[in-house]
């Protein structure tokens, strides 16, 4: 027996189709499935295949990897750009660390 499972896909879906102020009916018809099947799915947890995700996603304004996480989504550009900060940054916290021990006379 199916035992009914909140995933918190589901829930950023339903809270993202109230917010747009429509039926789940409505969404379903909109995204072209019965609305039996996307009341079964988000009653037992299923997640739909990865085209139809992306179709929910993107009628309901956010991301596949938003509804997933509930972080937004940053292009492989910004996380790059991040990453390369994080690393600039602990290299000068080192740089910073050695020159206040060389000072203190930590290190010779």
């Amino acid at each position: 027996m199916l035992v009914p499972v909140s995933t918190p896909f589901w829930t950023r879906v339903k809270a993202l189709i109230k917010s747009h102020k429509i039926s789940q009916k409505d969404f379903s018809a909109y995204i072209g499935i019965n609305i039996n099947t996307l009341r079964f799915w988000i009653c037992y947890g299923f997640y739909p295949p990865a085209n139809l995700a992306y179709t929910i996603a993107t009628s309901l304004g956010v991301s596949v990897e938003y509804l997933l996480t509930g972080e937004d989504g940053k292009s492989m550009k910004q996380r790059e750009k991040d990453a390369l900060k994080r690393k600039n940054a602990a290299a000068e916290i080192k740089k910073m660390v050695k020159k206040i021990e060389l000072n203190a006379g930590l290190i010779g």
